[in-house]
Parts: structure tokens; sequence; C-alpha cells
């Protein structure tokens, strides 16, 4: 018989009562539940989800105390416990409003950029959530000017690493795919108004990645993901770009998920439903109607309506008939998104394949969904030709 979950709670909160102030043991005990999950539910990611809420609990607690006592060591067992203790929890450290806690970040954020490589043979426990806490810095005074110092030279920084890279290690002479998304993603975490100002930097790097002369395929894949983030913004962009990376980098590729990223992208950033509904009605791309769908439903398209419905009855595909449920209710509804974070796009997840195969958990709403309904399979390949 399972445990109840919620025994978890009562018994940390009686062993901190036990133990106030020793943050150290604390969180030791919260970690002591990471190889229990399956007592107490066969959800691991649900229960990953239950006890970081918990730990975040006793964070908001240990940082409400720094704050109020300004105990050096009290800071000093933040720093450990959220740099080494529990996983790299950057976000932690910028909260300290510390300068020692800040320059940390930095150097891991630096880190990033250098890839893949370099992180696993230096054995350097780092990742792209290291740019998301400096993007959070950019709100502290103390701090903006280095983020935005950061944010300007990181994709100068991050090819001219790539070139220096061990050639014993690798022959690649271009940042890695996920170290560009990453860092774009970090950038559009910024309000609106903030993230402005990197507009350019970030259509550079998808110009970069999308680029079919000198580019791997783990960049162009990268260069969807990046696509998909453009629209967040209020500058203008060369379409060209899109054009190039959809009929030339693409030529070869019309069936995979980047070459469908950068068409949603095109499309919403110049309005062209009617160009979208063309592509949706073409027997050609039967097989990748998915991005299609959601740019007509997002550029509030009641065109395409009665076709989504007589297609949703045909479809056998689980995740398909989600997208299509989806598209169908916020057009007979009139729904029309006001902010970008309102799109339907957003519904579809951020993981690139990369990520995926490194076992990070799809957010795919309609892969959720789906699999609430049915036992599907949501196994990781290594080409990125499923759109789940």
């Amino acid at each position: 018989m399972k445990k109840n979950i919620l025994e978890i709670e009562n018994e940390i909160k009686e062993y901190a009562s036990q133990n106030k102030g020793k943050y150290n043991l604390i969180f030791e005990k919260i970690r002591s539940y990471n190889h229990k999950s399956s007592d107490y539910t066969e959800d691991y990611y649900e229960f990953q989800s239950y006890m970081r809420d918990i730990m975040n609990s006793y964070f908001d607690q240990m940082i409400l105390e720094y704050e109020e006592t300004k105990n050096n060591e009290l800071k000093k067992d933040c720093i450990v416990i959220a740099d080494y203790l529990l996983d790299r929890r950057y976000d932690i450290l910028i909260r300290l409003d510390d300068e020692e806690a800040f320059e940390i970040v930095l150097q891991y954020a630096e880190d990033f950029l250098k890839g893949e490589d370099f992180i696993f043979f230096q054995r350097k426990y780092v990742n792209g959530e290291s740019l998301f806490a400096l993007a959070e810095a950019y709100s502290n005074p103390k701090f903006k000017e280095r983020v935005v110092a950061f944010f300007i030279d990181a994709f100068q920084l991050a090819k001219k690493y790539a070139k220096e890279r061990d050639k014993s290690v690798s022959t690649r002479v271009d940042p890695d795919g996920d170290t560009l998304f990453q860092l774009c993603s970090a950038i559009t975490s910024l309000n609106q108004d903030d993230r402005e100002q990197f507009s350019k930097i970030v259509f550079d790097i998808y110009t970069f990645s999308s680029n079919s002369k000198r580019r791997s395929y783990e960049l162009s894949q990268a260069s969807g993901f990046i696509a998909l983030l453009l629209p967040y913004y209020q500058a203008s962009f060369d379409m060209k770009i899109f054009d190039e990376a959809i009929n030339i980098t693409g030529k070869f590729y019309k069936e995979n998920t980047f070459v469908h990223q950068t068409l949603y992208a095109k499309w919403i950033l110049e309005k062209n439903a009617e160009e979208a509904l063309d592509y949706y009605l073409n027997e050609e791309n039967n097989k990748w109607p998915h991005f299609a769908i959601m740019a007509l439903t997002d550029l509030s398209c009641k065109e395409a309506l009665p076709f989504f419905i007589e297609k949703q009855k045909e479809t056998k595909d689980p995740v398909l008939w989600e997208i299509y449920e989806e598209a169908i209710q916020r057009l007979k509804n009139n729904y029309k998104p006001l902010q970008v974070e309102d799109r339907m796009i957003l519904l579809n997840g951020n993981v690139t394949p990369t990520q995926r195969a490194l076992g990070t958990e799809s957010n795919n709403f309609f892969v959720q969904r789906a699999q609430k309904k049915i036992n599907i399979d949501d196994t990781v390949y290594e080409t990125d030709d499923d759109l789940l």
C-alpha cells in the first residue's frame, strides 16, 4: 500500500521544528525523500514537483531570515545549499541580492556558453538555468548593467569558445544548438520592454543557426525553436532569412519540425493566414499539419474552422486530435490572443530533441492531455520527425 504523500510535509515540519535554523540538516532531510517516490506515488514528476514546493517554502523561510538578520554565516549556508546540495538553484542565489552569489551565477552562465563538450570534460555541473537566473537579476538595479553587458556579448563569446574547442575532442567550430536556444530563451524571458533591446542579437542568432552553408543539423533543429521566440519581439525582421531557412536549409527536411516551426513564425510575423491556410489544405502537407493548425488558430482564421472539424473526425492520432480540439474551441469562441503568452503555440512545449534525449520531460500539453486518455509512447528518437 502506498503511503500518503502528505505525510512527508508533516514529517519534515516536525524535523525542522527540532532543528531550528539548521538549514543544512533540514534540506538533507528533504533530499532523503528523493529516492522514495515509488513509496508514495507512481507519478515521479508529480512527486518531484511536490518536493520542490516543499523545498521552496524552506528557501523562502531561509532567505527571509537572512534579509532580517544579514547573518553572514546564514548567507554562506544558503549559497552552499543552493549551489552544491540542491542541484544548482541559481534562482535562489540571485534572490539573496548578494554580490558573491551573483558572481557565482555569472561564472556559471559563462561556463554554459562554452558548450556541452567543455561542461562534460571539465566536469562542470552547470546548465542553461544559469542564464534564466541572470535574466531574473536584470530587475535588480545592482546587477542590471552587468546582466545587459553579458547578454550583449554572449553570442560572440559562444562563437569564440566554440572555435577554441579542443580539436582532439570535437572538430565542430560552431556553438551547440542548445546553448544558443537557451541563450535566446533566457533573453526572451525578460519583460517585453526590457527584452526589446536584444531583438537584433536574437535575430542574429537565428540567422546564424538557420544558415545552410556552414550549420549542422543540430543547429538547424535549434533554429526552429529560436524562430518561435521571434514573435515575442516588436522589431521588424528580414523575412528573406525565413524563406532561406524554409526553402534552402529545409529543402530536404520538409517533414522535420524545425521547418514547420519556421513556417509558423513566418506566418505569425507576416500575419499571413492566407498562406497558412493554403499550406494546410495542400494534400502534400497532410502528414504534418500541426503547426499550420496552431498558426491559423493564433491568427484567428475562422475560415479554417470547418476544415478542422472535419479533419478531427478523421484523425486517429490522439495528440493531433487534442490539437484540433483546442483549435476548434478557440475559433468557435472567437478567442483572439491579445498577448504572445496567450497563443496556442505555447501549449506545444519548447523542449528540444537534445533536451528530450537527455531526459527532460516533455512540456507539451497536447501530449499530456492525450496521455491522460490513452497510454501513448513518449519515447525519444534520434530524429525530430515526430511532432510530439
